[in-house]
């Protein structure tokens, strides 16, 4: 059975194993700050704290024993103290009568908030469960916006999603090579673990005037807004439940950032709750060629998810299994999420 559930301590080496496949600045390759994120993320969902929550969830096949899946919430991307940046992209146009010339500009420049969005990300799922009947890269991204419908008020009203942009197979990034390293003096990797725990120095470094994209390389130009093959099928389910692309990129690797507001999300405003009957099927609808949806509840255990099918009547089966999983029983509500 595979369920999806927050992170606990004991998962720390199950983490630290997926986060070598991503090794990104919300889930980096770092055992130390794995284990302090895991303790938030306990004390976020025990706690519910508006704007400083960091919530982690884990996909935990319970029949081998470990997570092999994961994604986050990261409540609020820009506090005072730690600002978010990003890159805004405008176009500028110039054109000259007299040599018969057009061109179209793109401009890079630096902007920050301390006040900024809800952000998602650290989707990470292993390989051996790509392409699963319950759908677990669906799952672990949607499991997110069924967790924000249950509870609004630990959110902002706009969500926004980083993309990480493609990489050189010597793990170098073209943009930061261009431009940030020049800025910094500091390796891609470095720097963007860096900004995990403090990100002035970005604001001290970074050229405050808009930057031309023209000056860079054509290769530099073409990876600017573009997501990694890894994670478009990332991005096809976020536009599938409402994100669009915001013209911003991250100033690190140019990565494309992706929003849209909260309660528009179709994962948040589609959750149902319904009520469990009292009758148990003695076995879950099959997944095969069936509308599938999230199933989550927040019993004595805290909260649980897992992936059921729909019957005709668009209600999920929950076998006995299921419902102890869950930590549900007859007449407890549960809520139903649609899969996109």
């Amino acid at each position: 059975m595979l369920i999806l559930r927050p992170i606990a301590s004991s998962d720390l080496d199950d983490l630290v194993a997926l986060a070598e496949q991503l090794d990104s600045m919300n889930l980096p390759s770092d055992r130390a700050f794995l284990e302090a994120r895991i303790a938030d993320s306990v004390r976020s969902f025990e706690r519910g704290t508006q704007g400083r929550g960091i919530y982690v969830f884990v996909l935990e096949d319970t029949e081998a024993g470990r997570c092999v899946g994961t994604s986050m919430i990261l409540a609020k991307h820009g506090i005072p103290g730690s600002p978010y940046f990003w890159f805004e992209l405008s176009t500028e146009e110039r054109h000259s009568d007299e040599l018969g010339k057009h061109f179209a500009h793109t401009k890079l420049r630096l902007r920050s908030t301390d006040d900024g969005p809800t952000e998602i990300g650290g989707l990470i799922l292993d390989p051996g469960y790509r392409r699963h009947p319950e759908k677990c890269g669906k799952a672990l991204s949607v499991v997110r916006f069924a967790y924000m419908s249950v509870h609004p008020d630990r959110f902002e009203r706009e969500v926004i999603a980083e993309m990480l942009s493609p990489f050189e197979e010597s793990g170098e990034n073209l943009l930061w090579e261009a431009f940030g390293a020049h800025f910094t003096g500091l390796a891609y990797r470095e720097a963007d673990h860096l900004s995990a725990r403090n990100k002035q120095f970005i604001a001290d470094l970074f050229p405050r005037d808009p930057v031309y994209a023209t000056l860079f390389p054509k290769r530099v130009q073409d990876v600017i807004g573009k997501a990694n093959q890894t994670a478009q099928a990332a991005v096809r389910i976020l536009e599938k439940v409402g994100f669009h692309y915001l013209n911003q990129v991250d100033p690190f690797d140019g990565g494309p950032y992706y929003g849209a507001a909260r309660d528009a999300i179709s994962s948040v405003a589609e959750r149902r709750e319904l009520v469990l009957p009292g009758k148990e099927p003695a076995l879950a609808e099959s997944l095969s060629g069936a509308a599938l949806a999230l199933v989550s509840a927040e019993g004595p255990a805290g909260f649980r998810a897992t992936v059921l099918a729909l019957d005709d009547d668009s209600r999920p089966r929950v076998p006995k299994e299921y419902r102890e999983a869950l930590g549900v029983a007859a007449g407890d509500r549960v809520n139903v999420t649609p899969l996109p």
